[in-house]
């Protein structure tokens, strides 16, 4: 049988996590301070979770929990026991209006997923247990730390077409980082970027109405 007659072709929204689904704090301080931790080596400043370059390597599954975990307690100057805590403040709360927008786009039948650099604390948290339950609703699950890659490598965006037998072409796909956008729609994917200081859903509705999904 011809493989173009048995491909399914039909559109895949796939979405980025935080910043995109969920509400995240972006710096250290904005962690710490979600978590209610108080870190001697933070100040008033904005330091990026990047700034760590142990946070990188943690959500690429190169370190171990423990290693990660005694690195960021360094780093931002809080008792060993604390960290997680503090890593785990990260995690905000699902933006409003998410749950209406997948709710309806699963309603029209559409596939869904996701496609997230994150750690394995985070994704128990966001994908797994129910704490976030739109994305917990999500069909197609990919997270950096489980195979290894992160975003923007086109390797990751390979990887994922290739583990649920999808189309680039039929993917649509929502991250907040322009340098995942680019890399994703050089890989041949529907790829947009969402502004996370705006209304994330209102964004997401507007392009899938253009496109006629939703």
């Amino acid at each position: 049988m011809n493989s173009e007659s048995t491909r399914d072709d039909s559109p895949v929204i796939v979405f980025d996590l935080g910043g995109v689904m969920a509400e995240i704090s972006h710096t250290w301080e904005g962690a710490a301070a979600c978590a209610g931790v108080s870190c001697s080596e933070l100040g008033g400043g904005s330091t990026r979770l990047n700034a760590l370059p142990e946070f990188d390597q943690y959500q690429g599954g190169k370190i171990s929990l423990p290693d990660y975990l005694r690195a960021l307690a360094a780093f931002v100057g809080c008792k060993q026991e604390e960290a997680l805590a503090v890593h785990n403040g990260i995690l905000v709360v699902e933006y409003p209006g998410i749950a209406d927008l997948v709710k309806e786009i699963h309603q029209r039948k559409v596939r869904t997923g996701c496609l997230s650099n994150t750690n394995e604390p985070h994704w128990e948290c966001l994908a797994l247990n129910g704490d976030y339950p739109s994305i917990h609703s999500l069909d197609m699950k990919m997270a950096s730390h489980l195979v290894g890659l992160s975003k923007p490598s086109h390797e990751i965006y390979q990887a994922y077409s290739t583990a649920f037998g999808l189309d680039p072409e039929s993917i649509i796909f929502f991250d907040d980082y322009q340098v995942n956008v680019n890399a994703a729609a050089e890989c041949g994917w529907k790829a947009r970027w969402i502004d996370s200081s705006g209304d994330t859903p209102a964004q997401m509705r507007a392009y899938l109405s253009e496109l006629g999904v939703i």
